[in-house]
């Protein structure tokens, strides 16, 4: 695929638009979204291909605006006719619309950041070849602990670019290579997952996710049954992102001001500027930081800020959109697409055993969802390798579980970290966490789940 091609023809099918927009729908404000990317996948099960798949494609969003009446559609067809009939049908929406009183006017010209480099080109021609080598290379780790492997690789390169009636024109490029693996022993009582995401491919060494699950899946075989209740448990960056992406999605002004978040003051108000976790947390997401980079500006075309959520155990920030910001008289945060959490002083995960009289390694969780937004409670299961530790070592495997427990007390009951920290594979962010050690964590009941 030629980037600069796709690029050329993202920018023209934009413009195209936004000229369309003003001829056909005319005194309108608008506002569009052109996304193009190439994707691909294999998966495997049982040690074997099972699928494998390439996909092209571009996704064209319109919004328009007549005063206070709003409307939004999409195609992924780019000739001429189908985007004059995308301006048309959405027009004719909004004219139908109710009045939206939060609706925002579009934005005009901004300045940005100057952008990190996600593009690699070693990624955007990476191909199936390449996915067979790290795949073959996760298959023999399994293969060689007699165990049933099965896994997902998948990478893309994409270009997004937004541009309104009123000036603003922001675009980026991207690329992104992900595999998951799990091993499972053959008679179906153990399992191992290992996983590794990054915008270069090459960073993706399928012979070591594969060992990673395979000795997982090897240890915890046969697993003893143990109670629920409260525990210490070492986290590994898998389980932590997991729960880290609750709580950023709780960081909302709005719901904060309107007494609905965990982040509401007693008597009204936000906790911005209380000290609610120790000092060793800090939460940061920054477009420019070297280990978790990313987008400089959001989906409305916001320029993204390097920003403390949680810096060293307060709460310095929250997210603010347009609305909520020129109401409220702050200034709008966009909506950030990276997390770090940032590392202790453990040089190893290892190093967290130690001092654990009786606690559990956790490998990851999976199947989380809300109990309970204002107190940010969640339920989930744990998944692929939970490990008994007593007197700081681990003495082997245990069921799983489902846990019901907030994020912000994992943060707060937390004594020790890793000092590194790790990008962990999953939708919606680019995340970058440590390996814990929290107190108290509640499992709640035992899960049959593997």
């Amino acid at each position: 695929m030629s980037t600069t091609l796709q690029m050329r023809d993202v920018e023209s099918t934009l413009e195209t638009l936004l000229d369309l927009s003003k001829k056909y729908a005319h005194g309108a404000e608008a506002s569009a979204h052109v996304h193009g990317w190439h994707s691909a996948n294999t998966r495997y099960a049982r040690n074997e291909i099972t699928s494998s798949g390439d996909t092209e494609s571009m996704q064209i969003r319109l919004e328009l605006a007549f005063g206070k009446r709003r409307a939004e559609s999409s195609t992924n067809q780019t000739d001429a006719a189908s985007l004059r009939a995308l301006v048309e049908r959405t027009a004719a929406m909004a004219h139908l619309a109710p009045e939206d009183p939060e609706l925002m006017a579009v934005l005009g010209p901004q300045t940005y950041a100057p952008a990190p480099v996600l593009f690699d080109d070693a990624t955007n021609a990476f191909g199936a070849a390449g996915r067979l080598t790290a795949i073959e290379g996760s298959v023999a780790a399994a293969e060689g602990r007699s165990l049933d492997g099965a896994g997902f690789y998948e990478h893309w390169s994409s270009l997004h670019m937004r541009g309104t009636s009123a000036g603003l024109r922001a675009k980026r490029s991207e690329t992104y290579a992900e595999l998951t693996a799990t091993a499972r022993t053959k008679d179906g009582t153990g399992s191992g997952w290992g996983g590794a995401a990054s915008h270069k491919a090459d960073e993706i060494v399928g012979s070591a996710i594969g060992r990673t699950a395979a000795e997982k899946g090897a240890t915890s075989k046969g697993p003893r049954r143990l109670e629920p209740g409260k525990y210490t448990v070492i986290l590994e960056p898998a389980a932590v992102s997991e729960l880290l992406q609750s709580l950023f999605w709780s960081l909302d002004a709005r719901k904060a001001d309107e007494g609905r978040s965990y982040f509401t003051k007693a008597g009204g108000g936000t906790r911005v500027g209380e000290t609610l976790f120790p000092k060793s947390i800090t939460l940061t997401s920054d477009p420019a930081d070297p280990l978790a980079p990313g987008a400089v500006f959001d989906d409305d075309g916001v320029p993204l800020a390097p920003t403390a959520w949680i810096d060293q155990g307060t709460l310095k920030n929250l997210r603010y959109s347009r609305y909520w910001a020129a109401k409220q008289g702050k200034a709008a945060t966009g909506f950030h697409d990276t997390l770090r959490l940032h590392g202790g002083d453990a040089k190893s995960p290892a190093d967290l055993l130690t001092g654990v009289k009786r606690g559990l390694l956790i490998t990851r969780f999976w199947y989380t969802r809300w109990l309970d937004p204002r107190a940010m409670l969640i339920t989930g299961l744990t998944r692929d390798g939970v490990f008994l530790v007593e007197n700081g070592a681990i003495v082997g495997p245990v069921n799983n579980f489902r846990f019901n427990e907030s994020p912000a007390n994992m943060l707060k009951n937390i004594d020790a970290m890793t000092a590194a920290t790790v990008r962990t594979p999953g939708e919606g962010g680019h995340w970058h966490v440590p390996t814990i050690r929290t107190n108290d964590f509640n499992l709640a009941s035992i899960s049959d789940a593997v």
